[in-house]
């Protein structure tokens, strides 16, 4: 009855005072059924968004719904505002990670997963939440907050080093021997210390204090170690000043003066009438700004001068005029006069160009430097006109010079040896071209030149003298040569024409004699030379035997370039052999025997046409060999500058086989090729030593860094005194996560570091298991200690409050025994009874074997209702169920110690 009237009313007020109220354990949890599937979306009862709410905000104030009904209200609930509300009252009864790992992977809406962001400051948890971001704003919500936390938690160490930096900066200050550089840097680094003052607030008290003092000391040393040097620094700036007062009033009296020497110039060749009382008045006004000024004596004395020097030149302003026109006359004069183009020329408009040069300068002397522009440049382009114009010949007139001298010399060389007839047509060159020579070189040649004509005329005079007799002795030599010929006849060949080439530069005999002497030398010489034409007739037939060998030799190479022609079809032929034939044949062409010249040449020309298709092939083969060897040096060269050295080592060893498969590339270049392939190749793995070198001093020192982290977090462990610590702990583990990361970010990985950090998290995680298992039983042990007592004494919550056990138990078990002790009324009847029964069926605990029939009615009947409801066990709520069925009394007690078995295992 009672069910269908509340199926008749099916409102959610009625079900859920039913559930709460009614006396009837089977109306009561038919109720609370009704009441699970309207929140759940379950039943044809539909309530509105704000029904909700106020169903909510009624739970703050009187909790009727059980923290497993709100969780499954929360599982299909849709509305992101009412979704909040549920996990605050939810996590205000429990709060554990699993519940809010799962509320956000469960709930893929972006209002509710924001405020549960919101609600985490644990940088692991939010580790897993990024996994499960409904989408990337919140994601990159997630990754702020992660880089937040971590720079949270970098900061103290960063800003400690840069403290550390700074006061080091200051300290270093107390080296600075410069002033100013010490106040520009020291105002720098008081500026840097006060922007990281602002963030000591990451330190505690005491650390603070002790960065503030040392710093204070440190400006403390600075102010009186740089109290002498700051006065300096003051007389510094003093003395800088008057030196740059100096500077200005300098400046400014050259400005003036070249003011006035312009204003002078100009009013020189100014039609105007000159007014020379104005440029007193200005020089006079210069002269005593000059005396006053803060320049010294000598400085002032110079300035002074060059007043007094434009003062004089006021007073030649007639004489410049004049010397200006003369200036003018002159740049007309030569502007005439055209550059010589031949050494005749040269010497006299030479002397033309310098005469009015020096005409110039002392117009300019006179004129005293204010010469009309114009003129000035007229006059540049006339001097840069002849001197470019003339050096040409004077590089010749020099040349010739230097020749006229060097043949000089010879001349009286050529004298002194004897050898006087090459003598006479040197001697006649240099009279012909050395009045070419200017008179400065005529002046340095004269002594030579004088020397020589005097020898000269006497060696002319004795020429008949001196060869009349040598040669009568010449031709009595050549006489005993014909008379007893030498064994030898190329010697003998020789001796004759050493004679025939003395008899020769002998020059001329007296006149009578010269004729008859020449004929009987002549005929001396043929007879002399008769010997010499039977041993070289004797040659002549052994060259012929030669040539016949040598054409023999021709044959063959022409067959040989025949029968390789006939071979070009075939496949590619063996280089190595063809090479050593032709070897072969040039040995045996250099071995045989001489021949004519003339014929030698045509053989010579022939030998080498008959080979060149064969030195052609071979060459095109080498020259192939030699690109591509050269293209893997090229390559092996690349591969020097390529930073991945094992990739490079690993493609130098692909060209060292490449290179074995690369053919011969001639005597010359193969070693030269291959030693350059070879000392690139050494570079290469010497690279590759070092890099290993240098990888494994790295590795050994990033281990060693690692490593120390390691230590700094086993001590940290370590010094963990209350093991019960749980927030140290997960720091800990993070840390050491963070690292672990590092490492496997650093390659290659150190493994061995890295299996320690996964001990140590696997240690971290065990203990914080093992002591949150331990935790929990002992809450559960103080829960039921404090259940016996209640069931015992009954107390009042303002006595329960202050009992040790109720204190020491967790602050969600301190809410629900408020619940039950605010209950003033026993449980009703059986339920308790039946209510023990059903928990240790969930449970898996076994029962009184006396109560074995009850307890299988119970279990039927839980097998029934779980089939229509098909909720999961809760163990927390139904022991929550079992308190709220009324007041504890001492007959409960058995009851209580049942249950505690199944809780506290």
């Amino acid at each position: 009855m009672r069910r269908a009237a509340l199926i008749k009313v099916g409102t959610l007020d009625c079900y859920l005072e039913a559930s709460q109220n009614n006396n009837q354990i089977k109306v009561k949890q038919f109720a609370a059924k009704q009441v699970h599937d309207i929140l759940t979306t379950d039943h044809n009862v539909v309530i509105s968004g704000q029904q909700k709410q106020t169903l909510l905000d009624q739970q703050e104030t009187t909790p009727v719904l059980g923290t497993a009904l709100l969780e499954a209200w929360l599982a299909h609930e849709q509305d992101s505002a009412i979704m909040i509300s549920l996990y605050q009252q939810i996590s205000a009864r429990k709060t554990t990670t699993h519940l809010l790992t799962h509320s956000f992977s469960q709930k893929q809406n972006p209002d509710f997963q924001a405020y549960i962001i919101n609600q985490v400051d644990d940088a692991k948890v939010l580790e897993k939440l990024s996994k499960k971001a409904c989408n990337h704003v919140l994601a990159q919500q997630i990754e702020d907050k992660l880089s937040a936390i971590q720079v949270a938690i970098e900061k103290p160490q960063k800003l400690e080093k840069q403290i550390q930096l700074t006061l080091a900066k200051l300290q270093a200050l107390k080296d600075v021997g410069d002033y100013g550089v010490y106040k520009t840097r020291k105002a720098q680094l008081i500026n840097e210390w006060q922007t990281l003052a602002l963030d000591f607030d990451v330190f505690t008290e005491e650390k603070s204090v002790v960065f503030s003092d040392k710093y204070q000391s440190i400006i403390s040393q600075l102010e009186k170690l740089f109290i002498a040097k700051a006065e300096n620094y003051q007389q510094q700036i003093i003395s800088d000043k008057l030196s740059h007062d100096k500077q200005q009033d300098k400046k400014e009296f050259t400005q003036q003066l070249n003011h006035i020497s312009q204003s002078i110039t100009t009013a020189v060749f100014s039609s105007d009438k000159f007014d020379e009382d104005s440029f007193k008045e200005l020089l006079r006004n210069l002269t005593t700004n000059i005396k006053a000024s803060v320049l010294n004596k000598d400085e002032q004395q110079n300035f002074i001068s060059q007043v007094v020097q434009l003062s004089k030149r006021l007073n030649e302003i007639p004489e410049i005029a004049e010397s200006v026109s003369q200036a003018t006359h002159l740049i007309s004069k030569i502007s005439q006069l055209t550059l010589p183009k031949s050494l005749e020329e040269l010497n006299d408009r030479q002397q033309t160009y310098n005469d009015w040069l020096k005409a110039w300068r002392v117009i300019e002397k006179k004129t005293a430097g204010i010469l009309p522009e114009s003129i000035v440049q007229a006059q540049k382009e006339i001097v840069s006109t002849w001197q470019g114009g003339l050096k040409s010949l004077q590089s010749q007139q020099k040349e010739l010079f230097f020749q006229h001298k060097k043949k000089l010399q010879d001349i009286k060389r050529l004298l002194n040896n004897g050898k006087y007839k090459v003598c006479f047509g040197l001697f006649k060159g240099v009279k012909e071209s050395i009045h070419h020579l200017s008179v400065q070189q005529l002046q340095q040649l004269q002594r030579d030149f004088d020397q020589v004509s005097e020898k000269m005329v006497e060696l002319s005079d004795w020429e008949h003298y001196i060869a009349t007799p040598r040669k009568q002795e010449l031709l009595l030599a050549i006489q005993t040569l014909v008379e007893t010929p030498l064994d030898n006849p190329n010697e003998q060949a020789k001796k004759v024409k050493e004679y025939r080439g003395t008899w020769n530069s002998l020059g001329h005999a007296d006149e009578d004699v010269d004729k008859q002497l020449n004929e009987q030398f002549n005929q001396c010489c043929e007879q002399a030379f008769a010997p010499c034409r039977l041993f070289y007739a004797e040659q002549d037939k052994m060259r012929l035997q030669h040539l016949d060998q040598r054409q023999k030799i021709l044959a063959k190479a022409e067959l040989f370039v025949s029968q390789l022609n006939d071979s070009q079809e075939t496949p590619k032929p063996d280089f190595k052999q063809l090479d050593g034939q032709l070897n072969n044949l040039q040995q045996q062409w250099n071995n045989a025997g001489e021949v004519d010249r003339n014929q030698y040449k045509k053989l010579q020309l022939k030998f080498k046409e008959a080979i060149a298709p064969i030195k052609s092939a071979i060459s095109v083969f080498h020259a192939s060999n030699i690109t591509a060897k050269q293209a893997l040096i090229a390559k092996a060269e690349e591969l020097l500058a390529s930073e991945d050295v094992l990739a490079a080592i690993e493609s130098a060893k692909q060209l060292q086989e490449k290179w074995r498969e690369v053919g011969f590339a001639g005597n010359h270049q193969e070693n030269q090729l291959w030693q350059k392939f070879r000392q690139v190749n050494d570079e290469l793995f010497g690279k590759r030593q070092q890099f290993k070198s240098e990888q494994q001093a790295v590795l050994s020192t990033q281990q060693q860094v690692f490593i120390e982290q390691v230590l700094v977090i086993e001590e940290s462990l370590g010094a963990v005194k209350d093991e019960d610590d749980k927030q140290v702990l997960q720091s800990i583990a993070q840390r050491a996560e963070m690292l672990l990361k590092d490492v496997i970010a650093s390659k290659p990985v150190i493994k061995s570091v890295a299996a320690r950090i996964e001990k140590i998290s696997k240690q971290i995680e065990q203990l914080i298991k093992a002591k949150t298992q331990e935790k929990e039983q002992q809450t559960w042990s103080n829960l039921f200690e404090l259940m016996s007592l209640q069931a015992q004494n009954n107390q009042e919550l303002q006595a329960l409050q202050t009992s040790a056990v109720y204190n020491n138990m967790t602050s969600f078990w301190q809410k629900r025994f408020q619940e039950h002790v605010k209950l003033t009324k026993p449980a009703q009847n059986s339920a308790r009874f039946d209510k023990t029964l059903e928990i240790e069926i969930l449970g898996k605990s076994d029962s009184p074997v006396e109560l074995a029939e009850q307890r299988m009615k119970v279990q039927v009947q839980l097998m029934q209702e779980q089939m229509q409801s098909g909720t999961e066990i809760d163990l927390n709520k139904l022991l929550i169920d079992w308190l709220m069925l009324g007041s504890l009394v001492e007959s409960d007690l058995p009851l209580i110690e049942r249950l505690k078995t199944i809780y506290c295992q």
